[in-house]
């Protein structure tokens, strides 16, 4: 089956979904909402957002996945990355309509806290009306690991240069997906 690409540049997006496909969202540093509904079944929906935030850089992005039809599936990921005085507020809503039996929706949002001024705030929520679903959420927050620092430094890098391969690394988790959900081309944040 065909991968749809959507590339989200603009806030306050509502998509629907109302065929059998794959589709791919992807937004990066935007504020605002994401709310994408699922009104057909056999729906494979993969939302990817990625956040990198310097400075006094501050957003605030809400997300939904709605599923009204029976056999869909969507998987969110969200990952930040704070630096100085930034500040990410990420809300994400899963609602799973009393008709959406045997749905699969999944949500994760990971956080790296890289300065003691940067604040994430991550509140993943599910709202479940159907009683035959899987449904998953989690959130994580905090600083590079200490163990992966020292394991890249008794290797010869510097602790500039061993945080900046960690940083990058947790980002291009995002974009081995695209390339895992077939997306060839996107913006790198």
């Amino acid at each position: 089956m065909k991968t749809t690409f959507i590339p989200i540049k603009k806030a306050d997006s509502k998509l629907l979904f109302d065929r059998a496909g794959v589709y791919v969202v992807y937004f990066s540093n935007i504020s605002g909402s994401v709310s994408c509904t699922i009104a057909a079944e056999q729906v494979q929906l993969y939302m990817l957002g990625l956040y990198d935030m310097r400075h006094t850089e501050k957003y605030k992005i809400h997300t939904e996945q709605i599923h009204q039809s029976p056999h869909s599936f969507s998987d969110l990921y969200v990952l930040s990355v704070a630096h100085d005085n930034s500040s990410l507020s990420f809300a994400g809503r899963i609602l799973i309509q009393k008709d959406a039996q045997q749905s699969h929706a999944y949500q994760k949002n990971q956080n790296l806290i890289l300065s003691p001024n940067a604040f994430v705030d991550s509140q993943p929520i599910l709202e479940i009306l159907a009683d035959d679903v899987f449904c998953t959420h989690g959130s994580t927050s905090g600083p590079l690991s200490p163990d992966q620092l020292q394991y890249l430094q008794v290797r010869g890098l510097n602790r500039h240069e061993a945080a900046a391969a960690l940083v990058e690394g947790f980002k291009q988790q995002v974009y081995d997906r695209l390339v895992k959900l077939g997306v060839k081309s996107y913006a790198r944040s």
